[in-house]
């Protein structure tokens, strides 16, 4: 397929698709910004792969089945983070706690504030203000003079990135109490 070829079909793509698609997203996680994140991520993918993609069937179904995944990946993704939020509550609640679980959490804590502090500077600034300032995309981006969507694009990096890292140094740090979050 040529260079031109390639743009042609894309845009085409894109223009027939994009709203349906949004509309589609939208309905399932009924969050706006959500639904224009991964529309626009389902193109980019789509960009990256199209001289190599191998369609059988039709495009539109592509896009959709790629729609479906990001969704359901976005979802177990966020699951994740409320179980951990749940476990350690319930943890928390235990009226039993030894000293070596107090420990393991505090190095856990510790782990997961390394994990942070690795991010690049300007990741790391901007999950802190809205992870621990609980400040919002819109306040975070007038603070920084940077747009909303640098804002949202640099927190969703910094999750992914510390998804992948707590759930390692997770396994090092399992409580002996027997309550351990499903991930």
């Amino acid at each position: 397929m040529s260079v031109t070829h390639v743009r042609q079909l894309f845009t085409q793509l894109y223009e027939e698709n994009w709203v349906k698609l949004y509309v589609h997203v939208f309905r399932m996680l009924d969050d706006r910004d959500e639904a224009r994140d991964i529309v626009q991520e389902i193109f980019a993918n789509l960009w990256d792969r199209m001289e190599r993609l191998e369609i059988e069937h039709s495009y539109q179904a592509y896009l959709f089945r790629s729609a479906r995944n990001l969704v359901i990946n976005r979802i177990a993704s966020q699951d994740v983070g409320r179980k951990y939020e749940h476990y350690l509550e319930h943890a928390a609640s235990t009226t039993e706690i030894m000293p070596d679980e107090l420990l393991r959490e505090k190095e856990l804590a510790q782990q997961i504030d390394q994990a942070i502090e690795k991010l690049p500077r300007k990741m790391a600034l901007i999950f802190k203000k809205s992870r621990f300032e609980q400040r919002s995309y819109r306040e975070i981006a007038a603070e920084l003079d940077i747009s909303e969507q640098t804002v949202k694009k640099q927190i969703y990096n910094a999750l992914t990135v510390l998804r992948k890292k707590i759930r390692t140094i997770f396994i090092f740090f399992l409580p002996l109490s027997g309550h351990y979050p499903v991930f």
